[in-house]
């Protein structure tokens, strides 16, 4: 059961304190899932059409999948396009991604300085994917700790491309499902 809820909203994305009463095998579960299995939007490919400023293709192409995307995927197979395209003197920041159906969390990212006629021009693909593959899929933090016997105090900082309810709803259905399979497996293998 989770009691005493707080949300406060920062710069950097939402935090959320709640308290579980589970144990705490529980409590491990739910946050190495939140961590790690909550599917998220990254930048994954990106193709550079022009790229004259003074950082390597392979380090902004890093730096690109860095930016949190907004948004819950509804399937694996979803991808979202963004293009940039920049000429120096300027400071390309995240806010230059464009795209018809999503955007970045954050939209004062700097990604790369370019010098007078520098240019940047690349498109790049955000696909779904999960913690497990790469910390740019990480949709929060979460750390916890034991209040008392079966009580547990989470703190969630969400990245901001999801709602922090969201990755506490999302997460305590993967939980149920993993439960409900779990249950399956056992049943057929010991009455059968």
């Amino acid at each position: 059961m989770i009691t005493d809820m707080q949300k406060e909203v920062k710069r950097t994305g939402e935090i959320i304190t709640i308290k579980v009463e589970a144990p705490l095998s529980f409590s491990s579960a739910l946050r190495r899932i939140m961590i790690s299995e909550l599917p998220t939007y990254a930048i994954e490919n990106v193709f550079f059409y022009e790229n004259t400023s003074s950082m390597y293709d392979e380090v902004l192409a890093h730096r690109l999948g860095m930016v949190p995307i907004k948004g819950k995927p509804v399937s694996s197979d979803e991808l979202i396009t963004f293009v940039v395209s920049k000429e120096g003197p300027c400071t390309v920041y995240s806010s230059d991604l464009k795209s018809e159906v999503g955007e970045p969390a954050f939209d004062n990212i700097p990604l790369v300085k370019l010098l007078d006629g520098q240019k940047l021009e690349a498109e790049c693909e955000a696909l779904v994917g999960t913690g497990k593959i790469h910390s740019k899929w990480q949709p929060c933090n979460v750390v916890y700790k034991q209040l008392e016997d079966n009580l547990v105090e989470f703190k969630i900082e969400s990245h901001k491309n999801m709602e922090a309810e969201d990755l506490i709803r999302s997460a305590l259905e993967i939980l149920k499902n993993k439960a409900e399979t779990c249950l399956i497996e056992l049943e057929s293998h010991v009455f059968n």
